[in-house]
């Protein structure tokens, strides 16, 4: 059974518990149910925004601050959506992320939020709400409009609202700017939420995060040095012959100056552990019509020598072709050994991986 069959089964069986306990007077007078809804209400806090809201002067430029924003986005919003249609009426085949479920924030329909980071965007979500609402909640204050409520609304066990009712009356006798003032709050404290959220990620959070010293294993090829030396992909190599490498840069020219047999130190994050590669040259790819009429698939080929001296390393191998015009080339297949002679032309140096 998929997961949307257990989803729906959860979701009936806490509706049917919910709306038990609150037939059976169970529930406290806060909460309300309707099917899988629940809706808290609390007059606390209440008490605390009329606290905070005491620089009304201060308060009330922030706003008209945010109602001008709003206003603008409202607009950009629209242009926005106008474009959207736009584009997708004219582009026949529309993108992966113009995909409609791909407009849902919602972990597991939305292609790009897998259901891992379910967490982090209800945490996210919840975050949101309650900084929008408190904003409507310290503008009502503001202004002078009493609040009735307050609560939150949950899907099941999910947060998916927060809300703040402002009494009607109060509401209707509050001056027109008192009241756009009120409704553009959310907007306004979100929009501020957003800009010190960045301001922190780009700022003291990237920061604090360094690169791993050393040089990161991509991938090992089946059956070369590395995977007899047990390294895997995500180890970092930290040291080449005892001479530390931080960086890619200094990995190649250690590496370069390394001999046939070379020892590396390895770090997989938990360990750092010392282990001695016996280096071969390996061709991981080939191209139609090679000179060598070789077909690389699943297994690499190693070039064992060239004209019968020895090769281990790219260098060795441009040293023993030099100048000539054609090269006799010993290859080596894996997992079993057939040593065979190839002429070819001298070519230039081929894919390897060390």
């Amino acid at each position: 059974m998929n997961t949307l069959f257990w989803v729906l089964t959860g979701v009936l069986a806490y509706s049917a518990v919910a709306m038990w306990l609150r037939n059976e007077g169970i529930l406290p007078d806060a909460f309300r149910v309707s099917g899988p809804v629940l809706t808290l209400r609390t007059l606390r806090g209440r008490a605390f925004l009329g606290r905070l809201a005491a620089p009304k002067r201060f308060w009330r430029a922030v706003a008209n601050l945010g109602l001008g924003g709003a206003l603008v986005a409202m607009v950009a919003s629209f242009a926005l959506i106008l474009s959207s249609a736009r584009s997708a009426f004219t582009n026949a085949q529309p993108a992966a992320i113009q995909q409609p479920q791909n407009f849902l924030i919602i972990p597991g329909v939305n292609d790009f939020l897998p259901l891992s980071v379910a967490p982090e965007i209800v945490a996210g979500l919840g975050v949101a709400m309650v900084v929008h609402e408190g904003a409507h909640g310290l503008l009502c204050r503001v202004e002078d409009i009493d609040i009735e409520s307050m609560g939150l609304v949950f899907f099941a066990l999910l947060p998916v609202g927060a809300f703040v009712e402002p009494d009607e009356e109060a509401t209707q006798e509050a001056s027109r700017g008192a009241r756009a003032r009120m409704f553009a709050a959310g907007v306004t404290a979100n929009t501020v939420l957003t800009v010190v959220v960045f301001a922190l990620l780009f700022g003291p959070v990237v920061g604090a995060i360094s690169p791993a010293a050393g040089y990161a294993v991509g991938e090992v090829n089946p059956g070369s040095p590395a995977a007899a030396a047990d390294l895997s992909q995500g180890d970092r190599v930290v040291e080449v012959a005892g001479t530390p490498t931080e960086t890619a840069g200094e990995f190649e020219s250690a590496i370069a100056d390394a001999g046939d047999s070379v020892a590396l130190t390895v770090d997989d994050g938990d360990t750092r552990e010392t282990v001695t590669v016996d280096r071969e040259l390996q061709v991981v790819g080939s191209a139609g019509g090679n000179p060598l009429n070789v077909t690389i698939e699943e297994r690499p080929v190693t070039i064992a020598a060239v004209n019968g001296e020895p090769v281990a390393t790219e260098s060795d191998f441009l040293d023993a072709v030099g100048g000539d015009d054609r090269a006799t080339l010993t290859l080596t297949r894996q997992p079993t050994r057939s040593d065979q002679g190839r002429d070819a032309p001298a070519p230039a140096a081929p894919s390897r991986r060390r």
